[in-house]
């Protein structure tokens, strides 16, 4: 068997092209839901699997019905409503925050969202290489242009943080150190799970000091005493 006659095969309809594509749907989406996950994002690992699965799936079903059904119809009518259906995860992960509630977050998980639905209509088409090489893309957009982005495209006036502090430490404790060293808490919640020596909460801060670097902002944040650890999440 030649490779065009693997090809041709692997573009076919059948039990073990099916079992294929969800499969390089579901791998596609966890290294891309991997990575959020990591950052503590609302859209995480399972999240973007079961987005990138579940596009997929519309186009097998689809191709099902079209060519072993021999239902009339357009073949791309249910994956298409996948690109606009989509919007409302996406709008469920952006959040607008701020003392003047001018802070925007969640932008780029909602994007990623769209271009892991983006990637599983390829996956489930058969298009396997065109989702492979979307997941590469993605994930080199969302983790090693975040440095190049935020230290050299963007001038923050804001971060938002992930933070552990000790479970008896006073805030109003932080806030001073923050206002000491040219940084304001704009908010404040608590955020994930939490152990029996510290308390984790979702910080916004503000950078009074504009030639305050991010990185330098994290170092001073992480050299506050009763923070046990600290790190950023990106939009």
């Amino acid at each position: 068997m030649n490779f065009d006659a693997v090809v041709s095969y692997l573009r076919e309809l059948n039990f073990v092209t099916m079992v294929l594509r969800f499969l390089v749907a579901g791998l596609c989406g966890a290294v891309i839901g991997y990575s959020r996950g990591r950052l503590q994002r609302p859209a995480g690992f399972r999240t973007h699997v079961l987005v990138c699965v579940g596009a997929a799936s519309t186009v097998i079903v689809s191709q099902f019905c079209v060519n072993e059904l021999g239902i009339n119809g357009d073949a791309l009518r249910v994956p298409a409503q996948v690109i606009s259906g989509i919007g409302f995860l996406g709008a469920g992960s952006i959040l607008v925050t701020g003392k003047y509630r001018n802070h925007i977050t969640g932008l780029t998980t909602a994007a990623g969202l769209w271009a892991s639905a983006c990637m599983g209509l390829a996956a489930g088409a058969g298009y396997y290489e065109c989702a492979i090489m979307m997941c590469v893309v993605i994930y080199a957009a969302l983790v090693p242009l975040f440095k190049l982005d935020t230290n050299y495209v963007k001038t923050l006036h804001s971060m938002t943080l992930y933070v552990e502090v000790d479970a008896n430490a006073r805030l109003s404790g932080a806030m001073c150190a923050l206002n000491a060293d040219g940084m304001l808490l704009n908010t404040i919640e608590p955020f994930g799970s939490s152990g029996g020596d510290y308390t984790s909460y979702k910080i916004e801060v503000e950078l009074l000091d504009r030639n305050l670097q991010p990185e330098q902002a994290m170092e001073r944040i992480r050299s506050i005493e009763m923070v046990q650890f600290a790190q950023r999440i990106e939009a």
